[in-house]
């Protein structure tokens, strides 16, 4: 799979410095789980591809847009790709849930309103 992305792209979207991404690829610093899967989120990848090279059983994970909005948000909040996600995911079942004639554009959304309403729940 090819982007084109560089490793700035790459470590800003999940997350992680450029020094790390660097590193990891150099194989001078191991990852944890949580961030070895944020990159395989961004990079629609499975844990089994990153690890392996190869795909497993399941299918790649879809590409997730964040509304520029919660991008701007969550970097001024300091939040992770994780919890930003969280709360893209959060707000899509809410507006999933109203009827037609009440739903809006994520780009509206009061991010900060809705991060503190439910901030104890992300983990």
């Amino acid at each position: 799979m090819e982007l084109g992305w560089t490793q700035d792209v790459l470590a800003q979207k999940a997350g992680i410095s450029k020094s790390f991404l660097s590193d990891l690829e150099n194989g001078k610093r191991n990852v944890g789980a949580d961030t070895l899967y944020d990159i395989a989120r961004v990079l629609s990848r499975s844990l089994d591809y990153l690890m392996t090279g190869k795909e497993g059983e399941t299918e790649p994970a879809s590409e997730v847009q964040i509304p520029a909005a919660l991008a701007a948000f969550a970097a001024q909040a300091g939040i992770s790709f994780r919890q930003a996600l969280t709360l893209l995911e959060m707000q899509q079942q809410i507006i999933a849930r109203r009827s037609s004639t009440k739903k809006g554009s994520l780009d509206k959304v009061d991010w900060q309103k809705f991060y503190e309403a439910v901030k104890d729940f992300l983990q």
